[in-house]
């Protein structure tokens, strides 16, 4: 008499219970994947930071004056250099705007870095202090690089839309 149980040898069992086991996994992660793409429960906006805490005065002269400085010079756009500027306040602004413009053929590269040392101001008038580092490199290769380092005074006026530039010491920077 037969039986009626089919058997199995061992190696077809441990490729079942292999097969099961990897379903079992794939199953899991699939479950976990599901759970994870879930969208979160609204959360509440959150406000802007600038109308939980309003930006320090140095805070407002890098946002205004420095940081598009940086940028500009670093990016040889003389627009974006001359718009941190008050033009009708800065004295001789037709010859700084020459000399940015003069700079920027000449130089090709350039690096310029700055720390704020000091920052104050009265009523819509400001002063900033800072060490500036700048390394430019010459389009015309057989000339040297160009290093300054100073310590510059800048000189800022409050405008309708922040603080602009009327002028800074060493006027000469751009010009050595």
């Amino acid at each position: 008499m037969q039986d009626s149980y089919p058997r199995f040898r061992l190696p077809e069992c441990s490729r079942i219970v292999a097969g099961l086991v990897l379903l079992a996994v794939v199953c899991s992660a699939v479950r976990q994947s599901a759970a994870q793409n879930q969208p979160e429960p609204p959360r509440e906006p959150e406000p802007p930071a600038s109308s939980t805490q309003p930006l320090t005065l140095t805070e407002q002269v890098l946002r205004d004056v420095l940081e598009p400085l940086q940028r500009g010079i670093e990016e040889h756009n003389p627009n974006q250099v001359l718009s941190v500027f008050d033009s009708q306040e800065t004295p001789d602004y037709a010859r700084l705007r020459d000399q940015i413009r003069a700079f920027f053929r000449q130089y090709e590269a350039i690096r310029f870095r700055y720390k704020v040392l000091q920052v104050s101001s009265e009523k819509d008038r400001g002063s900033v202090i800072a060490d500036v580092d700048m390394a430019a490199t010459p389009m015309d290769e057989t000339r040297m690089g160009v290093q300054r380092s100073t310590q510059m005074s800048f000189q800022l006026k409050l405008a309708d839309k922040g603080w602009k530039l009327v002028g800074f010491k060493p006027s000469d920077f751009f010009s050595q």
